[in-house]
């Protein structure tokens, strides 16, 4: 029996033995250094055939030597709590950075945003005053002894409408508050606004000179008007009036067709023998009151002569009667030209309305031109004057009115040889207008040859051609 309690023991130490050597081959042995210093890869042959009895065998594997407990793994993230983001070359961090430079020792950040004191954070920059108002637009006033007057800035008032002018001011001042980052003018209501009457505000405007207020709106003043009765014009006499061998007087006329008189409706004239040009006025044919004709009559003309004695007087006039269906005068607005011109050895006088050829009279001859006189030009009317006693006294006689609005009156040296398409008419450039009156508010004439006119019962208009 004891015999048999031996074996059994001899046989429990043979099988702990045998174990412990399967243990320790099959479990990786700690890294080790081969005889020259250099590192191996483990060797992961199981069929490995060192002698497991040779206890100072060396494994094949350098790193397995379980007898070094010092020794350094070659692989760093053989240890589970190292943070695979560490720097390799510090490892004794473990909470360093993984944005960090690791080339950087003192573990100093390369982003400069993460130290406000490197490149300061726009938004949360502390804006001084004088700032805060450039910011918001705004002059900054250093002198000022308010602190709400320091920052500023001049405004203008909203536009004001054509054919105005400013009657007060035409900027105002607001300020900024700092603090609550505000602008404010205090109250005050500066609305562009017309006004003509009380004190004068900022931003209030009054119709210009050549303008009147119609209907909420300043219009624009551009047509004289005659009564028929007492309206005249009158330029005193100036030899660039006396005209030549080409030239043309037109105007854009609106006449009270309605009242017309038997008398001649003069539009311009110039003296009792030199030119005119009349508008429309009654004429009457025949003798019998039963068989009578009234023709609306227009007609231009003028007196000329080979010298100047009055024996040789002759009179040329291109007349126009509206009897036809198609006549070209319109209701409201018509053009009228008188235009002269000498073509071939024949003088041409031709009467436009609207652009088309009315009436043409012409006359054979190489030196023909309107009588030269020392009358004075009359716009819208006509009167001859009876001198008695060498002027001591004179009388008026047979005068006439035009009765309507007259616009854009122009004399010049061009001509029309053709029909045409009238339009607003205005100053040459080319220095051939002779006189221009666009009756903005006054008779003056706008060609620069200064033949002003003198209105006697002529009012204004805010109807015009254009």
């Amino acid at each position: 029996m004891k015999c048999f309690k031996v074996l059994a023991l001899i046989c429990l130490f043979v099988l702990f033995v045998g174990c412990e050597e399967s243990i320790q081959r099959l479990t990786p042995a700690a890294d080790k250094p081969d005889d020259d210093g250099s590192d191996v890869t483990d060797d992961s042959d199981v069929t490995d055939t060192d002698d497991p009895t040779n206890p100072t065998d060396e494994p094949t594997n350098p790193t397995d030597d379980p007898t070094n407990p010092t020794d350094e793994p070659t692989n760093p993230t053989d240890d589970p709590t190292d943070d695979p983001t560490d720097d390799p070359t510090n490892p004794t961090d473990p909470t360093d950075d993984p944005t960090d430079d690791p080339t950087n020792p003192t573990d100093e950040p390369t982003n400069p945003t993460d130290d406000e004191d490197i490149i300061p954070d726009e938004d949360n920059h502390q804006l001084t005053d004088e700032e805060k108002c450039a910011a918001a637009g705004g002059t900054w006033n250093s002198v000022a002894e308010e602190d709400f007057e320091r920052c500023y800035k001049i405004v203008d008032c909203a536009a004001k409408p054509a054919n105005t002018e400013w009657r007060g001011d035409q900027t105002y001042t607001e300020y900024y508050d700092i603090e609550d980052g505000q602008w404010t003018n205090f109250g005050a209501n500066y609305r562009t606004e017309y006004s003509d009457t009380g004190e004068a505000k900022i931003c209030q405007y009054v119709c210009a000179s050549n303008a009147v207020y119609e209907d909420d709106t300043c219009k624009p003043i551009c047509s004289a008007v005659f009564n028929g009765s007492s309206s005249k014009v009158v330029v005193s006499h100036n030899e660039l009036l006396n005209l030549n061998h080409f030239w043309t007087i037109e105007a854009w006329v609106k006449q009270d067709l309605n009242n017309l008189s038997t008398k001649e409706s003069y539009i311009v004239k110039k003296g009792s023998k030199s030119y005119s040009l009349t508008g429309f006025y009654k004429s009457t044919e025949g003798m019998n009151p039963m068989s009578q004709k009234t023709y609306y009559n227009m007609e231009g003309g003028f007196y000329y002569a080979i010298t100047q004695m009055l024996e040789n007087d002759m009179t040329v006039e291109a007349k126009y009667q509206n009897t036809a269906a198609n006549s070209p005068i319109v209701s409201g607005w018509n053009h009228i030209a008188l235009s002269y011109y000498i073509k071939s050895g024949t003088a041409h006088l031709r009467l436009y309305i609207n652009g088309r050829l009315a009436k043409e009279d012409t006359v054979t001859t190489n030196d023909r031109a309107p009588k030269s006189v020392d009358d004075n030009l009359t716009i819208g009317y006509y009167g001859e004057t009876t001198d008695i006693g060498g002027g001591i006294i004179s009388i008026d006689g047979n005068e006439s009115y035009f009765k309507g609005q007259i616009d854009q009156l122009k004399i010049g040296k061009k001509y029309y040889e053709d029909e045409f398409t009238p339009s607003q008419l205005s100053v040459d450039d080319d220095d051939n207008t002779i006189a221009f009156y666009d009756f903005s508010n006054d008779t003056k004439d706008s060609s620069g040859n200064d033949l002003d006119g003198s209105g006697t019962n002529v009012t204004y208009s805010t109807d015009c051609a254009f």
